[in-house]
Formats: structure tokens, C-alpha cells, sequence
């Protein structure tokens, strides 16, 4: 996996970690997660909806999970295997880049 994936991504990814939502779903999610300081706009979120179907870390389902209760024909998704992969491998990612800056910053502050 690539060492950039974009910040969109990740977070789009760690919204489905838990449960499948439709897009308006994510952006909610998105929002809370980051506090309010990342907004999906629609071109942002389906564009990278599309390119994270087009990695195979989500897919796009046939039917809402409870579609009783989804009458909006709203488009549902799941992250899929390689998508737990993928957003694992790059928490593995910032874990090591945190400390590493934790290890710096201790040493600074030794020095001072």
C-alpha cells in the first residue's frame, strides 16, 4: 500500500470501519470524527467514493442494510478486507510517525 493515501480517504474508510452507511452518512460521520474541521463536499466524497470502489477497499451495496426503513434510494457502502488492510496499514503508518516525533521531541527537551 501506498504511503500517501489521502486524508479523505482515510477518513471515509474509518467511518465504514464500523458499520455500512450511504453517503450522507459519511459526511455526518466525517464531520464528528474530525470535529467539524474536514467537510466531504459531494464532488469530493463521490470522487473518492469512486477511487476507493476502483482500489477495492469499498464496495457499493445492491440494497440498504435495512432498506425497510431507506426510502430515499440512498447509495449504501462497505469497506471490504482489502480496505481494513488498507486503513491498518496506514494507522500502522502514523503510529510509527508519532513515535518517532515523540522520541525527537523527548530528546529536545533533554537538551534544553
Amino acid at each position: 500500500m501506498s504511503t500517501d493515501m489521502k486524508r479523505h480517504w482515510f477518513y471515509i474508510l474509518l467511518s465504514l470501519a464500523d458499520r455500512d452507511r450511504h453517503g450522507s452518512g459519511i459526511v455526518r460521520d466525517v464531520l464528528d470524527l474530525t470535529s467539524g474541521e474536514l467537510r466531504l463536499w459531494p464532488v469530493t466524497l463521490y470522487g473518492s467514493l469512486d477511487e476507493l470502489r476502483g482500489h477495492s477497499w469499498i464496495r457499493e451495496l445492491d440494497t440498504a442494510p435495512d432498506a425497510d426503513q431507506d426510502r430515499g434510494h440512498r447509495r449504501w457502502f462497505r469497506i471490504t478486507p482489502q480496505g481494513r488492510r488498507a486503513l491498518a496499514a496506514e494507522l500502522e503508518r502514523m503510529q510509527t510517525l508519532v513515535s518517532v516525533a515523540q522520541r525527537r521531541l523527548a530528546r529536545v527537551g533533554e537538551s534544553t
